[in-house]
């Protein structure tokens, strides 16, 4: 009873795929009910065209079918295949393979298929070890779809003979091609369909199975190295994005992911047609640098008002659009362009970076707006400063911000960049009737030249330069200058500006070189130009002069370090008193060496 059972669970599934295959006239199939032909249950021949001629013979594909009266509902199936099968397939080149559930009493079946190619099968073989079974993966066959089944067997008969040279072979990938150091002239996909138009291009390739191949130089083969599945196709659409006339954007980007194109404007604006329920959305989301974002709300809100917008020359109409409390959108806008003034008012250079705007980055901005913008004055818990800076840290950007105290202890905020009057004095003795005038720009230290989004090089020499040359404040500028090129060392992308303001502030101090020695003076413009170049023969002619040894150990130290002469610059170094040697480990020539301090 048994065995009729399973005769006719055979012969009705090899019955439901027969009459499915009819539904492609570009196929002709030769298969046998119940037969014993190991491993294959038939073939099934490719034509290009409806005549089947044989001039149109495109290729033969191998088959095989198991039945089950498993009631699947599901649009996947998986299926215990023999390990023996699946080499057999993976010898002859390859096979599609078939499930067809079916209802022996109700007249019900489903039908699913697996594409086994020599590279799939070679990677099913490699993980199945020394298994006797493997658990395959199945899809529904689109049994009423001739261009989908046709897309189906072509594929295989176009990349059967692609893969052959792979039988009995390691399976390549590009990483692995590319470590052995094989150079690849091209990499390139195949497949094709029935009457696929240009437009229609990406929505195939987003639905549909590729296999890659890379073709070696110097090789006449092209050898498949992955499986692409569920692949996304993006393309930069070089046209005009505008509302009633006024051009928002020069270009557009259009994303297919599973067939379905989504058109993504600006950079956070979406927008998506689905042609079936002919029902449009638009959505927008803070993305890119602040400038975008103002660009991409203003676009949307004057979309959400026209009900339409032009696109590559073609209205889009969106009369049926929906959006949830539009007056967000227009508020989000008034104070994001507050925001964009406040920040112009701070002398901020660098873009704010919108994507990961934290709570925290949300309220010092709100607080930012409402000091500078609206001069609203702020109190601090714990500080009783007449004047103080502080670096304040909003997502991305790092700003100089100066506060000043007022007679009720609330402060004013301002840009640190600004004039801030401030004094020096030569010493801490209190009885010190008459302070340097200064700059507050020398306030500022290593970390602040390493990034700062309101930094302003200019006013930052002009305020300099502009102070009297006393002694004192020329000390204090030499030192400055050494925190600009500590930071510049440290800087992972190097800003060649602030070297040439370490370059132009050392060239200022050398004008009267009554304030602080020749010899350091030429240290420090040697070791400027020691980051940029190599040295001039004139150059180091003056360098070598200053390894006489009657000059300080800490002169000649510096000497050698330029010189890349590590042995004697340690010899100096070991000179000098220990203290000394630590303070010296702190100056930014020791970049050029490698100087230890020698415990007894």
């Amino acid at each position: 009873m048994a065995g009729t059972n399973t005769k006719r669970i055979e012969e009705t599934a090899t019955s439901a795929l027969k009459s499915a295959l009819l539904h492609c006239q570009y196929l002709d199939s030769y298969i046998n009910s119940n037969d014993k032909t190991p491993s294959w249950d038939g073939t099934i021949f490719v034509y290009r065209d409806v005549m089947q001629r044989s001039s149109d013979l495109l290729g033969r594909v191998p088959i095989q079918i198991k039945g089950t009266t498993q009631q699947i509902v599901s649009s996947t199936a998986t299926f215990s295949c023999s390990i023996t099968d699946l080499r057999n397939y993976y010898n002859d080149g390859g096979c599609i393979f078939f499930l067809v559930s079916v209802d022996l009493l109700k007249n019900w079946h489903h039908i699913y298929f697996a594409s086994f190619l020599t590279f799939d099968l070679g990677r099913l073989l490699k993980e199945a070890g020394k298994q006797t079974s493997y658990t395959i993966k199945l899809s529904t066959f689109p049994e009423n779809d001739q261009a989908e089944i046709f897309t189906i067997f072509n594929s295989f008969v176009q990349n059967k003979p692609k893969q052959m040279s792979l039988i009995g072979k390691d399976i390549l990938t590009l990483e692995g091609l590319q470590k052995k150091g094989t150079a690849i002239e091209y990499l390139s996909l195949c497949g094709s369909g029935i009457n696929i138009k240009y437009e229609n291009i990406e929505s195939f390739i987003t639905t549909h199975d590729f296999y890659l191949y890379a073709k070696p130089q110097g090789l006449d083969i092209e050898i498949p190295v992955d499986k692409i599945s569920n692949a996304i196709v993006s393309r930069t659409v070089d046209a005009s994005v505008s509302v009633d006339g006024y051009e928002y954007y020069p270009f557009y980007s259009v994303i297919y992911e599973k067939g379905q194109p989504t058109i993504n404007i600006g950079k956070g604006i979406t927008f998506c047609f689905n042609c079936h329920e002919k029902k449009s959305t638009i959505s927008l989301k803070p993305k890119g640098t602040l400038t975008d974002f103002i660009r991409d709300a203003s676009f949307f809100i004057d979309v959400i008002k026209k009900k339409q917008f032009t696109l590559n020359g073609i209205n889009c109409p969106l009369s049926g659009l929906s959006v949830d409390n539009p007056g967000k959108y227009e508020d989000s806008l008034v104070y994001y362009k507050e925001v964009k003034k406040t920040l112009d008012i701070l002398g901020v250079i660098e873009e704010l970076q919108c994507d990961h705007l934290s709570d925290k980055d949300e309220t010092n901005l709100r607080n930012l707006v409402s000091a500078v913008l609206y001069n609203r004055r702020i109190r601090f818990s714990n500080v009783d400063f007449p004047n103080f800076y502080w670096p304040l840290m909003i997502a991305n950007l790092k700003i100089l911000i100066w506060a000043s105290r007022q007679p009720n202890g609330d402060y004013i905020l301002d840009t640190f960049f600004n004039e801030h009057p401030v004094a020096l004095f030569e010493s801490t003795d209190e009885k010190q009737e008459y302070p340097i005038r200064a700059s507050h720009y020398l306030l500022l230290d290593k970390d602040a030249f390493i990034h700062s989004s309101n930094m302003d090089y200019d006013k930052l020499f002009i305020s300099l330069t502009s102070v009297e040359r006393k002694d004192y404040f020329i000390q204090q500028v030499v030192l400055l200058m050494l925190e600009m090129l500590k930071a510049y060392d440290e800087q992972q992308k190097k800003d060649e500006a602030l070297l040439n303001l370490a370059d132009r502030v050392c060239d200022w101090i050398a004008v009267d070189k009554s304030n602080i020695e020749p010899d350091i003076i030429l240290l420090n413009k040697m070791q400027i130009a020691k980051r940029r170049r190599s040295f001039t023969p004139d150059e180091l002619v003056s360098i070598v002069a200053l390894k006489a040894s009657e000059l300080p150990c800490n002169i000649r130290c510096a000497a050698y370090l330029l010189l890349d002469d590590p042995v004697n610059a340690q010899n100096c170094f070991n000179e000098m008193e220990r203290s000394v040697q630590e303070s010296f480990l702190a100056f930014p020539i020791c970049i050029f060496g490698n100087l230890k301090i020698k415990t007894n």
